[in-house]
Parts: C-alpha cells; structure tokens; sequence
C-alpha cells in the first residue's frame, strides 16, 4: 500500500515530466536540453485504495497503512525539484503522454507558448484532469496538473505548479524518458 501511496502522489510530477518532454510540437518553442522542473502543491481527500484490499488488512495494518498514506500526502506538499533531459526527437513528437493503454490524452489548445491537454484514465482507478504549459521563454516553463485520482469510494485531488528553466544542452548523466 505504501508504494501504491508513491505511485499516485507521484504522479503529477511524472505527468508533468513526460507532458514536458513530449507535449512540445514543433510549434512549442523550448530548447532540447537538461530541464530542472520544480513541482509544488498538494494532494487533498482520501487515497483511493480497492475496498477488498482494505478488507484484508487487521485493524492495526490498516491503521498504520492509513498513517503512512497521509505522511505521504503531507510530503506531497513539499517542493520537489527534478532533472529531466528532453531531446530533439522529443520536441519534434506530437503530444503522446503515457504508454498507458486505459489512458487517453486530448489536445486541448497548442501554440507557439501554450499547451494543455485533457488526460483521462479508465480501469480500477479512475484518473482524470489537465495538464497545461506556457512557454515563458525557449527556457523558461510554467505549468498546472491538476488530476483527480478515483478508486474504492474514495477520491484524491492532487493540484500542483510547476516551473521548468532549461539548464543547458548537455544532459550529463540525466538519460532521456520514453525514446
């Protein structure tokens, strides 16, 4: 349960990473390059967690299953900071999200300096939200994630902003995601 806890207060972070690398259509201005994205928000509500894996669980694992998730919600609040290395060939995609087959992404509005996109997703839990970017600059980023995770009766709203400045052409040891 704690992974699943990470997984899902992750995921806007990882939205973001990903909308960055591949929401930038050749219309979308950023350089390629080492990115420093900088996520901050919070996640609100109940985790949702499959009503028959809570049943299987003792009172006391649950308690401390429970006083895990919100620890973890309350470290979601905290400013993450994030290298992400976005390559040409990235730039040049069309937006493509995740590799996720129950998850559908929607072009929502793209430009020179905008992009945002509808994302949702289907099966056990219910994912559905925006994901939106402005190009401040070819090397500076600003977006929004807002996402509503459903699942087991409960639902968790996770809304955060990110900043993203370009750091410089070469990646180091930062591997490019999802080539």
């Amino acid at each position: 349960m704690t992974r699943f806890c990470t997984i899902a207060l992750g995921l806007c972070t990882t939205i973001a990473s990903i909308a960055l690398a591949q929401a930038a259509d050749p219309a979308f201005d950023v350089k390629p390059g080492l990115w420093e994205i900088t996520s901050t928000g919070a996640a609100t509500g109940a985790p949702p967690i499959p009503a028959e894996a809570l049943a299987k669980l003792s009172p006391e694992q649950r308690a401390k299953m429970e006083a895990a998730m919100q620890a973890a919600m309350a470290r979601s609040s905290q400013p993450r900071t994030s290298k992400s290395c976005i390559t040409q060939k990235q730039l040049e995609k069309t937006f493509a999200g995740t590799n996720d087959k129950n998850c559908k992404q929607t072009i929502v509005s793209r430009t020179a300096t905008l992009i945002e996109a509808r994302v949702e997703c289907t099966g056990e839990q219910k994912t559905s939200g925006t994901v939106r970017f402005q190009a401040l600059s070819r090397e500076t980023v600003r977006g929004e994630v807002k996402m509503a995770i459903s699942g087991g009766g409960n639902t968790m709203n996770s809304n955060h902003t990110l900043e993203g400045k370009w750091l410089g052409a070469d990646c180091g040891s930062v591997k490019p995601s999802g080539e």
